[in-house]
């Protein structure tokens, strides 16, 4: 009886150690499962970027293509960039050269109308002085038809027919004088000469 006791014992500790091994067994596999499952979707969607380096790892020249593909890539777009940045300044430089070719004609045109400028003040003050001479010559022709008779300087100035010249020397004269002057002249001379002067 005892010995069957320690066969009953025997049997059932196999029997426990043999359900204990098959459920590590399977605790084991199920925690493989999920291992394994975990670094495939890892993988899959490159979480951490663990795919990048296990394909580093294990494919490096695919990695140094794409590498270099990228750089070179950037690299196209950089020159691309600096080409266009090349353009805009080449355009801008054009615009430029533009603005400054007006600004120098406009320049040119400034200058040439200051020269102008200057020319007709010049001519002005040539006049000007002209017409100072001529205002003394009146005044000194004016005194000498003053000190003449007022019969002889009517008759003299009757004569005369520049009526412009011969109003600036009535008017130079003293009114007076002037008057008589005209006493002397042929009523329809004086009245002509007097209508002009009052327009002047």
């Amino acid at each position: 009886m005892a010995r069957n006791d320690r066969n009953a014992k025997g049997k059932a500790g196999k029997s426990l150690a043999a359900d204990t091994s098959g459920g590590a067994r399977l605790v084991i596999f199920v925690v493989l499962l999920f291992i394994v499952t975990g670094a495939g979707l890892s993988l899959l969607f490159n979480v951490g970027g663990i795919r990048d380096t296990v394909v580093a790892l294990l494919f490096p020249s695919k990695i140094d293509g794409q590498l270099r593909s990228n750089e070179d890539s950037e690299l196209q777009q950089q020159l691309k960039a600096i080409e266009d940045e090349r353009n805009r300044l080449k355009d801008l430089e054009s615009h430029l050269n533009t603005l400054k070719g007006q600004l120098e004609e406009k320049q040119q045109r400034l200058e040439q109308w200051e020269l102008e400028l200057e020319q007709k003040e010049k001519e002005m003050e040539e006049l000007q002085q002209k017409l100072s001479a001529q205002f003394e010559t009146i005044k000194d022709i004016a005194k000498v038809y003053e000190s003449m008779d007022a019969e002889q300087a009517a008759a003299i100035l009757s004569e005369m027919e520049d009526t412009a010249l011969v109003i600036q020397i009535l008017k130079n004269m003293p009114v007076e004088r002037s008057a008589e002057v005209l006493g002397e002249m042929d009523s329809k001379k004086a009245a002509e000469l007097t209508r002009q002067m009052a327009g002047q």
